[in-house]
């Protein structure tokens, strides 16, 4: 059985002290600056170049970064099935008896 990791967990198993603060960044971006859940890219980009100055592609390094470590998640829009949108994957509360028998 996999073990539950959470944001912290993922963002520690990065070398690079840059890339992890900078990951840590957007991620908490997401969550505190765009509450609703989900966020489109553009949304994303344009927040982190005016609060930031980071180019767009920087910012969509980060996105795609999360999104293959696991905690983003990337959907299209239904609208044009273009735009892509992001959320932040859930990670459920583990209460402690569940966290001794899976050996966290």
């Amino acid at each position: 059985m996999s073990r539950l990791k959470g944001l912290w967990t993922i963002l520690g198993d990065i070398d690079d002290p840059g890339e992890r603060e900078e990951l840590a960044l957007v991620a908490t971006a997401i969550q505190v600056h765009f509450p609703d859940g989900a966020v489109r890219e553009r949304s994303v980009v344009e927040f982190m170049a005016i609060r930031f100055r980071w180019p767009a592609s920087r910012t969509r390094r980060r996105l795609d970064a999360l999104v293959s470590l696991g905690v983003l998640r990337c959907t299209r829009d239904l609208a044009d099935n273009w735009t892509k949108v992001f959320q932040v994957v859930d990670r459920p509360h583990v209460p402690a008896a569940a966290a001794v028998e899976l050996g966290a």
